[in-house]
């Protein structure tokens, strides 16, 4: 089981999370880390699932993300764990009605 698991394409943090679709509108909130010497960018996006189901996702990002990108979005338990930009034809359709509106 072990070998499946490290030939997964899929990262191991991903598996288990549910996918979220959002389109990425307007500027993330700076948030700055004087610890670590870091800023990200704080977004707060709807976001929807393949049946349609809205959550509210909050996330950051280590650079500012384009403007109108669709992103694909895993989430587990109550957090983003990670995204990936991906195509609007990507999507599934319930999301994509959604979105677009």
């Amino acid at each position: 089981m072990l070998l499946l698991a490290a030939c997964s394409p899929q990262p191991l943090q991903t598996i288990g999370a549910t996918k979220y679709y959002v389109k990425v509108d307007g500027k993330g909130e700076a948030q700055v880390n004087e610890k670590a010497d870091d800023t990200r960018n704080e977004y707060d996006l709807p976001g929807f699932d393949k049946d349609g189901e809205l959550k509210e996702l909050l996330f950051t990002a280590g650079h500012e993300l384009r403007e109108g990108a669709f992103l694909e979005i895993y989430f587990k338990k109550s957090d983003v764990v990670t995204y990936e930009e991906v195509d609007f034809s990507e999507i599934p359709k319930k999301a994509q009605e959604l979105l677009n509106e």
